[in-house]
């Protein structure tokens, strides 16, 4: 299952997986219970792919995470989010002991076992990395045709007219009031 399949919505308990999305909204389905629903455009949406974790060092996302959790656990589920803050942080310190306690909260350790064990339910895993970083890693040279579209782009860019900017109008009073002196 594709990382970039999966959301997490504001204010709604679990994970969902994308299966159509419009111009306004995205048609959705529970990973808890399996319905449907529309989630609006203007609702908090994250993409488990564009989620990372603090870490002493860099930020480590989520996606890693979850893969090292199933190759840790060898595809077993991890402790109940429900479980003691001990036994989760201890969980998790030993797949992650690079985490940074001081910015992780234990809620954040909860959704990311919670999130975890339903991944696992479901069998989402091995979790494939989004598109573009597949791209990235394996293109050694640009398609072909890639400069042409480039410059085609700029030069489309360059033959934009300039905007003109607004001129005063003289008010129809003031047009009358001026007149040109005449020869006589």
């Amino acid at each position: 299952m594709k990382i970039t399949d999966i959301l997490a919505v504001a204010g709604k308990p679990g994970l969902y997986q994308v299966l159509a999305s419009g111009s306004a909204s995205i048609v959705v389905e529970s990973m808890l219970d399996g319905k449907r629903s529309s989630v609006p455009g203007t609702a908090r949406v994250s993409n488990l792919a564009d989620i990372t974790m603090y870490t002493q060092n860099e930020d480590l996302p989520l996606l890693d995470i979850l893969n090292r959790m199933h190759k840790e656990q060898e595809g077993a589920s991890g402790p109940s989010h429900k479980d003691t803050a001990q036994n989760i942080r201890d969980f998790v310190d030993g797949i992650v002991p690079e985490l940074d306690h001081d910015r992780v909260y234990q809620s954040d350790l909860k959704k990311l076992v919670q999130w975890y064990n339903l991944l696992v339910s479901k069998g989402a895993f091995p979790l494939e990395a989004p598109e573009s970083d597949k791209e990235d890693s394996t293109k050694a040279e640009p398609k072909a045709g890639a400069k042409k579209e480039k410059k085609a782009a700029k030069n489309a860019g360059a033959q934009k007219p300039a905007a003109k900017k607004p001129t005063a109008k003289k008010s129809a009073a003031k047009k009358s009031a001026v007149k040109t002196p005449t020869k006589k």
